[in-house]
């Protein structure tokens, strides 16, 4: 990054220019004179044109002197710090954050102050730093340091290293040459607050550079004078309009959103599995597969989204989707990890992760933004989901009932224990109409890539289990008398106009005609073993069901004028209508 005078100026701090015109003024005063033109006024007096050499060596004595006095122009006084001023800028912590995250690497500043290396210090850097030519010996290679500052005409607290006069700024020493030189070569650049008028050495030193590894970008809040545009081209370069704050706060911003919502690489979720299948195929206890899913649980636990430092935000809706896009990312080798040693597993290897679905599902007491505050729980939703699939794919139906029946959380609402399969489904945690949908689709390629389901298969398991979540919570509403709420779930319906019913409803009717109390879910505890309850819990779902397949069809507008209503089986009712409308 290039930043010129138009960083600092935006935090109080004179430029180079205002504090050479104001010791003009200084030196002018003890001679009782009060120029209008301080410049012209020197260059009468002296012959010469100012220079900071010059002024300082007439107004101060001592080197400390000369530091004292320069300090009043950068250093905030405790008014000006109550203020605000001549401290880091939005864009100065915006530049500091880029370099956290290593986006950063070399910062050349033409300003005195020392406010980037302010901000880089909040953010735990502690930056190489170049004065003078003369620090440029002996430094490392550029790519072995975690961040480079160099201040290209010095800075205050060197006074003898501040350079300002159009004659100063006409050459460099070859060391400065030579590092700028590799700079221009090596890296991208970004170019902020910089006019390039009066700077002819820098100027020099971009254009003698005639490779274009990486791009370069000109942000300014005004368009650029002609010859700023004409180095701009000459570099074909992009120019950005933007004043510093707004243009490195939001780059800053956008870059974190992408590196927070980038998936895993896909072998990083493939090597997991695949560590867990070796670990569970011998007749040893897999200790390092349990020591591989704790240290995942614990990873999440600290994921940004379950811990934040806020629980509002000016764009909730947008701050939501950031969050849930970070949590989907991060918890997807541990959804990964429990699938496979549920599908693989037995009932000792369950302990390694069941307590887990209620540590993830406790509620927050905090007050703010409700869709931020459920979304802490969407992991106790997603691990509960990852494990009902996979146990209904290996057919492991006593994992299928405690999966449903024992895990439990505190219902905000109530104060009240209930099951966290019946009052945390994807729709209440993630605050999405169709986060049914959104989380079959991301566990989609941990069941068909990692576990080799097949897309079919996967669907069918996925509806089983969650029917029969919504069956048994059916269930406890009709014998507790509680409202039975409005999940809109992922789930095929069959049937035509009026009269549809939830695919997986005939495969659960088939198993009972076919094992009547003998069958598993039952023998498990499921409905406490009672066939006439599941019967009745099914009925009456599959009724509310048929009624909300009815209006997601009918609410389908230009389907329903052109008589195309849903017919076939394999059609999804939360894709039509207004359901459809939100991801």
């Amino acid at each position: 990054m290039l930043l010129g005078a138009g960083v600092s100026i935006a935090a109080d701090v004179p430029s180079a220019w205002a504090v050479q015109e104001d010791l003009i003024l200084k030196v002018a005063q003890t001679e009782g004179a009060t120029p209008t033109d301080p410049f012209d006024w020197y260059r009468d007096r002296f012959g010469k044109l100012s220079t900071y050499d010059d002024l300082l060596d007439t107004l101060t004595r001592t080197p400390l002197e000369r530091q004292a006095l320069l300090r009043g122009y950068f250093e905030p006084t405790e008014d000006e710090r109550e203020q605000g001023s001549k401290l880091p800028t939005a864009a100065h912590a915006a530049v500091a954050r880029l370099v956290t995250s290593g986006l950063v690497r070399v910062i050349i500043t033409i300003n005195f102050d020392r406010l980037t290396e302010a901000a880089l210090r909040e953010e735990g850097i502690e930056p190489t730093v170049v004065t003078a030519p003369a620090d440029i010996a002996g430094l490392a290679p550029l790519h072995t340091l975690r961040c480079l500052v160099v201040h290209l005409h010095g800075d205050y607290l060197s006074p003898a290293s501040m350079l300002n006069t159009a004659e100063e700024l006409s050459t460099y020493p070859p060391q400065l040459n030579g590092l700028l030189d590799r700079i221009f070569d090596e890296y991208g650049l970004i170019i902020s607050g910089w006019s390039a008028t009066w700077d002819t050495a820098l100027r020099e030193a971009l254009a003698r550079c005639t490779t274009r590894r990486f791009g370069t970008y000109w942000a300014d809040p005004f368009p650029l004078g002609e010859t700023a545009n004409d180095l701009r081209l000459q570099r074909s370069g992009v120019y950005i309009h933007a004043d510093a704050d707004t243009f490195f706060g939001k780059l800053a911003d956008t870059t974190d959103a992408l590196a927070d919502t980038e998936r895993q690489h896909p072998a990083t979720t493939a090597i997991a599995v695949a560590t867990a299948k070796r670990s569970l195929s011998g007749a040893r206890v897999a200790v390092p597969l349990h020591d591989f899913i704790r240290t995942e649980f614990e990873r999440v636990r600290t994921l940004a989204p379950l811990i934040p430092e806020r629980w509002d935000a000016p764009n909730v809706q947008y701050e939501h989707e950031h969050r849930l896009a970070q949590l989907e990312t991060g918890i997807e080798v541990l959804l990964a990890l429990v699938a496979t040693t549920v599908y693989w597993g037995n009932a000792d290897t369950d302990r390694w992760w069941f307590a887990d679905i209620e540590r993830l599902a406790r509620p927050v007491s905090q007050s703010g933004s409700t869709s931020l505050l459920h979304l802490v729980r969407a992991p106790a939703t997603m691990m509960l989901y990852a494990a009902g699939v996979a146990a209904t794919a290996a057919e492991r139906w006593p994992l299928v009932v405690r999966l449903l029946r024992e895990p439990t959380t505190v219902d905000p609402r109530t104060g009240k224990l209930r099951k966290v399969g019946h009052i945390l489904g994807p729709q209440e945690t993630m605050s999405h109409a169709t986060a049914s949908r959104r989380l079959h689709n991301s566990l989609l390629p941990i069941f068909t890539s990692h576990l080799a389901l097949g897309t079919t298969a996967y669907a069918d398991h996925w509806e089983r289990f969650e029917y029969l979540r919504l069956v048994s919570k059916t269930d406890e509403a009709v014998q507790d008398n509680l409202s039975i709420g409005s999940d809109v779930p992922h789930i095929r319906s069959t049937g035509r106009l009026d009269e549809y019913t939830p695919i997986p409803s005939a495969w659960l009717t088939q198993e009972l005609a076919e094992q009547g109390d003998k069958l598993h879910l039952l023998e498990a505890g499921l409905f406490d073993g009672h066939a006439q309850r599941l019967t009745a819990a099914q009925t009456e779902y599959d009724n509310q069901y048929a009624t909300w397949a009815k209006n997601a069809a009918y609410s389908a507008i230009p389907a329903v004028s052109a008589g195309m209503l849903p017919s076939s089986d394999h059609w999804y009712p939360d894709e039509y209508g207004r359901w459809a409308t939100t991801q």
